[in-house]
């Protein structure tokens, strides 16, 4: 048994949860948490809505209310869509509760404290619009452009189709996202890690982060120079309170005396931030598990696996944790990384401010199958390439083949009783081949984060299931299949493999042992006692995208 500590997403809560939210980070690490348990690992997962990213502020000016009240509200909202689908977390952490936050501000000053007596902390000037009225600096989410690496319209200091980060002074037509009266420039001074860049990318290597994260920490690297934006003036967040090296000089003016870091600035979120984010993480991984100490602090023999499952758009700020592991000394940062790319809707972008969305909770309100939503989402799984959700598609999935092909399957197995060889000491060679077969590409798809694969394995046995049935008995076949699709569709799996008269929960190596036995312990399914699904219209799911005009 290994203990495992599984860290998913980490969402702003400025907006509901949306479908590509879920079939992103949230499903893959439900998915593999599930599969961890059913082979009999000790499993605990954890996330958070990051409750001080600027968009949080951004959403509470434009809803006429406070950015805490704003954050808390949503983060019940995004709590609710992964309850409803079965995939929240064992714990999910809200930094505005007093249970969680002054641990997350604590460590914020702790790490930026060992930074700054390790001297990796250097204060650089910044020349950045700001609003002439009210001296407002366009920062994070008050700033628009396009991207210092690819071109494309972007917000912010990120761009969600390179997944490049930058600095606010390196966005291309640079203008306010809002509309201001004046925008003028200003001087600021921010704070910024400064990185061992060869031992980054050898602790990268080490953690085997796919290549092309690695490539994209050099492109990083090759664009911004070696350092990573800690702190921003914002204005609204964690306040940076640890004493700093003065600004260096201004390339602009050389002759400008060295100044303290500027007013008005906070931690950003994506830098120290998710450091405090992992070490909660940890804390929620002790107390589950009564352990007597954060085991992120150390690499003692309580350290669990700790991986990551997370979205293009937040790979970089998260592999730069391993800088902040560097220059700490703390070992923190994840021994595994799953960036997926994005999902879209009819091929274009889920977009909450152009209402081109399906809305995780309206899915839910109109009665739709939460299992078979999942195991749609598992095809699309954007692991390496952006894939696209059409309710066109969805209702065609969920007609054809779990209300058509599976229905049948259960309609063939209610239908029949069992051979008398069906009571024999074991299955068929053949069967007990097809599923060792089967379960072993079934383990590493959900080892490797290859959601789709562990569903074709679903769909591979369901189309042999019909001919196994006859020789090797309904229940084993079905106990086959409510194992194999268990991580992606738990609720329906639980309740099959319940009525074939199997205790505990579904699991590949239990599945396994009845076909190597004797299985006359096994009830034959009665009629009408199998959990099926029913047909879903296009134009059903089509009515939940909601459109802005």
């Amino acid at each position: 048994m290994t203990d495992h500590l599984i860290l998913a997403a980490l969402p702003t809560p400025n907006g509901e949860l949306h479908l590509g939210h879920l079939g992103g980070p949230f499903l893959a690490a439900d998915a593999l948490a599930r599969h961890l348990r059913a082979e009999g690992h000790r499993v605990t997962t954890v996330s958070a809505t990051d409750g001080l990213e600027s968009y949080v502020l951004d959403a509470a000016r434009r809803e006429g209310r406070t950015p805490e009240a704003t954050a808390r509200d949503y983060h019940a909202r995004i709590e609710a869509a992964l309850t409803a689908t079965d995939c929240r977390p064992d714990v999910f952490l809200d930094v505005h509760d007093a249970a969680a936050a002054a641990d997350h501000r604590c460590w914020h000053h702790a790490l930026a404290e060992r930074l700054a007596e390790r001297g990796r902390i250097e204060i650089r000037r910044e020349r950045l619009l700001a609003d002439a009225a009210t001296g407002e600096e366009l920062v994070a989410c008050w700033l628009a452009g396009r991207c210092p690496a690819c071109g494309e319209e972007t917000a912010g200091y990120t761009c969600e189709a390179c997944g490049m980060w930058f600095q606010p002074t390196d966005v291309r037509e640079p203008r306010a996202r809002h509309p201001r009266g004046h925008v003028t420039t200003t001087g600021t001074a921010s704070a910024f890690l400064r990185l061992d860049v060869p031992a980054l990318l050898d602790l990268a290597r080490r953690r085997r982060v796919p290549e092309d994260y690695v490539d994209l920490l050099r492109r990083y690297v090759e664009l911004n120079g070696p350092l990573w934006r800690l702190t921003h003036p914002l204005g609204w967040g964690v306040p940076w309170t640890t004493p700093a090296p003065l600004a260096s000089p201004d390339p602009l003016d050389p002759l400008a005396p060295l100044a303290p870091l500027a007013p008005r600035q906070v931690h950003s979120t994506y830098a120290l931030g998710t450091t405090a984010m992992f070490l909660l993480a940890g804390r929620e991984h002790a107390r589950t598990h009564g352990l007597p100490h954060n085991p992120l602090l150390t690499d003692g023999t309580h350290r669990p696996r700790f991986t990551l499952c997370f979205g293009l758009d937040g790979a970089l700020p998260l592999l730069m944790q391993l800088a902040v592991q560097e220059a700490t000394g703390m070992p923190c940062a994840p021994d595994e990384y799953r960036f997926n790319r994005f999902m879209t809707l009819d091929g274009q972008k889920f977009s909450t401010g152009r209402d081109h969305v399906i809305r995780v909770l309206d899915y839910v309100a109109a009665g739709l199958d939460t299992d078979a939503l999942r195991f749609h989402l598992a095809r699309l799984s954007p692991g390496e390439k952006t894939t696209d959700f059409s309710p066109d598609a969805f209702a065609d999935d969920v007609t054809q083949t779990l209300a058509g092909r599976l229905s049948r399957l259960l309609d063939a197995c209610e239908a029949t009783a069992s051979p008398p060889n069906a009571r024999a000491a074991t299955a068929p060679v053949a069967v007990r081949h097809r599923f060792e077969d089967t379960a072993a590409r079934h383990r590493e798809a959900l080892r490797t984060g290859d959601l789709a694969l562990a569903a074709a394995a679903v769909d591979d046995w369901l189309a042999f299931a019909p001919g196994a049935a006859g020789t090797a008995g309904a229940p084993r076949v079905l106990a086959v299949l409510a194992a194999l699709a268990a991580p992606l569709m738990p609720r329906w799996s639980d309740l099959l493999w319940e009525r074939v008269g199997l205790p505990a929960t579904p699991a590949l190596a239990a599945a396994g042992r009845l076909l190597s036995s004797d299985a006359s312990h096994l009830s034959a399914p009665a009629p009408g006692t199998l959990p099926r699904f029913a047909p879903v219209a296009a134009a059903e799911v089509r009515a939940l995208v909601r459109r802005s005009g």
